[in-house]
């Protein structure tokens, strides 16, 4: 990577919030975050800071999230832990949405799609993206 692209996609982080010593944190927790493009950072880190409510410091603390592709795994996630709170099989202050983000897809489904496929029919709709995720009202544990 050339020197003006990171530090272009560094002046990205530091404008969305990021202090530059959160951005070396992340950096040395995972290096491949330094690998999206700039349009993917701002897309990524607006998605978590405005849908999910999550401080950008936070962000830095789980830097593997911005690997994760949003249109195939995070937002149809969310769109689940969505559902599972409007109908109170979950409650915001025990659900960490990070854990649930990086999670396998197997035990994604194991432990989410599968426990609650019975009681709650649309939850495969919601993981299809057929339930349009609307964002959290609330900050989550992290």
């Amino acid at each position: 990577m050339s020197k003006e692209l990171w530090e272009q996609k560094l002046e990205t982080y530091r404008s969305l919030g990021l202090s530059k010593d959160e951005i070396y944190s992340a950096f040395r927790k995972q290096p491949m975050c330094m690998i999206n493009s700039v349009k993917k950072i701002h897309k990524l880190m607006s998605f978590f800071m405005n849908k999910l409510n999550m401080k950008p410091s936070m962000i830095s603390k789980y830097p593997d999230l911005l690997l994760l592709s949003l249109e195939k795994r995070i937002i149809p996630r969310c769109s689940v832990l969505q559902l599972l709170l409007s109908q109170g099989f979950i409650k915001e202050d025990v659900i960490k949405v990070p854990y649930v983000l990086k999670m396998t897809d197997k035990s994604f489904r194991q432990r989410i799609l599968s426990k609650y496929e019975a009681a709650v029919p649309d939850i495969v709709k919601a993981y299809k993206g057929k339930i349009e995720f609307q964002g959290f009202s609330s900050s989550f544990n992290v």
